[in-house]
């Protein structure tokens, strides 16, 4: 099998996953490790893995290493599939600032053969701003595009095979 340039590939993007917990629009704190507390008057417009998935492939593109870059579903055909999940995006009160904790994994797969080529769990935590909700949603804004920049430099960095 040879390899491919990416430039030459197509990227599906399937739509992002969140593990249980945290596949709701509540934005979820912690004052204690491992008990998850939901702002009372807060939340996300949308489930935060759903907010995700255009902000991937805005910087997927932008590295301009993929011939296409699709948000799933759709009808294309591809050459490879990125499938992420969020592991968790919760804003931490055990320390002063408080701060906001992204970790996601994803997983490079394949589209003809569904073997991974590559899996990689990325994480960001960014100080919050404020004592509340306001200012855990502006950390979490910058671990998300620090996420995403660091998950795109990934995919750039990977060897697509030529099928």
């Amino acid at each position: 099998m040879a390899i491919a340039s990416a430039k030459t590939a197509t990227l599906l993007i399937n739509p992002p996953h969140a593990a249980a917990g945290f596949d709701s629009p509540r934005i979820i704190y912690l004052r204690e490790a491992h008990k998850l507390e939901y702002f009372a008057q807060s939340q996300w417009v949308e489930p935060p893995a759903r907010m995700l998935g255009p902000l991937l492939v805005a910087a997927i593109e932008k590295t301009g290493a993929f011939r296409a870059v699709v948000l799933m579903p759709g009808a294309a055909s591809g050459d490879v599939r990125l499938e992420t999940d969020i592991i968790r995006l919760q804003h931490e009160f055990q320390s002063s600032p408080s701060q906001v904790r992204l970790t996601l994994r994803a997983t490079l797969i394949d589209d003809k053969t569904r073997q991974v080529l590559a899996w990689q769990a990325f994480e960001a935590i960014e100080s919050a701003s404020s004592e509340d909700a306001y200012g855990g949603v502006l950390a979490a804004n910058l671990a998300v595009q620090r996420v995403v920049d660091q998950l795109a430099q990934f995919l750039v960095a990977q060897e697509i095979p030529q099928n």
